[in-house]
């Protein structure tokens, strides 16, 4: 049978993606609209808010591509596709609840707000398995398994999608070497963390956790992160100049982006428990205030600069 063939029953990429490009406007529509009426709730559970998010999905995916909806979303119904199984018939609850927490858990945990002490923790390796494999098989499978079009949640459950109101079709079997692929990015994921705790517990890592510990100890911050970097300008009359930063970037519990003494607060907060600030040619600290609730996000940023020489005497 021909590739063309099977592509009658199993749904192609693109036509999948444009479903799930119409599901994520109908969540975030959803989101948009809480975040309206909930928005100081929202920033004041900081990052559990992503976990709100992540049930409304759930519900929504985990309903609609069940035999309760006749495995289509809205987006699948626009066009026309389907979540089944091997038989062609429509799946469980459960098994469509299932199949959306394989896919939806690492792009979820992807990003959120982890205390210095997990990240340092044993905890990191579970974490690393579940959002760096998980992420990349999901994406590579999607990309390059084109005879069944199953990615790591259809593989989990035996789940299809597939383009409605056609028969069966025999299809070709997912080839081997993509399974070892996925093998080798899990086994990569669970062994990263051995790396990375080593490099935390070095300089200057080690003081950058001092001080984003600090920061995010600040009555009126959530969560702080901070970073070095280096930017390089060229020019004919000035030739080329390198300027070195130091930035941090606190979330806020309310909307006082624009305080700059309270920036400088924060600021000599940093200049205390990393003294190699004092090498850069600037300080940047980001306030920023809103929410993440994973179908919806919004932030609120203002930057404010300083020359790290300003700090001399507040080490």
């Amino acid at each position: 049978m021909t590739e063309e063939v099977q592509q009658n029953w199993i749904a192609k990429f693109w036509k999948r993606i444009g479903a799930l490009f119409i599901d994520t406007l109908m969540l975030g529509l959803v989101g948009f609209l809480l975040g309206l009426a909930l928005e100081s709730t929202f920033v004041q559970i900081g990052g559990w808010g992503r976990l709100i998010g992540f049930v409304i999905a759930l519900v929504y995916f985990g309903v609609m591509n069940s035999k309760l909806f006749e495995g289509q979303t809205i987006g699948k119904m626009l066009l026309n596709l389907r979540v089944v199984d091997s038989e062609n018939q429509t799946i469980s609850l459960g098994k469509s609840v299932l199949r959306y927490i394989v896919l939806a858990t690492p792009f979820s945990l992807n990003g959120a707000q982890f205390s210095n002490e997990a990240m340092l923790s044993n905890l990191m390796y579970p974490l690393s398995l579940i959002i760096f494999g998980g992420l990349i098989s999901i994406i590579y499978l999607y990309l390059f398994n084109r005879v069944t079009r199953q990615s790591l949640h259809d593989l989990a459950v035996g789940t299809f999608v597939v383009n409605a109101n056609i028969e069966k079709q025999e299809v070709g079997k997912v080839w081997k070497t993509h399974l070892v692929v996925v093998a080798v990015f899990f086994l990569a994921a669970a062994i990263v963390p051995a790396f990375t705790g080593k490099l935390a517990q070095n300089e200057p890592f080690k003081d950058m956790l001092a001080v984003q510990s600090a920061l995010s100890n600040e009555s009126g911050v959530t969560y702080a992160t901070i970073t070095t970097s280096t930017t390089t300008f060229s020019s004919v009359n000035e030739g080329t100049k390198t300027t070195t930063y130091v930035t941090a970037q606190a979330v806020l519990l309310s909307n006082n982006v624009s305080d700059v003494e309270f920036a400088r607060h924060l600021a000599t907060i940093v200049v205390k428990n990393y003294p190699e600030t004092m090498n850069k040619d600037a300080l940047r600290i980001t306030l920023t205030y809103g929410y993440d609730i994973g179908i919806w996000s919004q932030w609120l940023n203002h930057t404010h600069d300083f020359n790290p020489s300003e700090f001399a005497g507040e080490e």
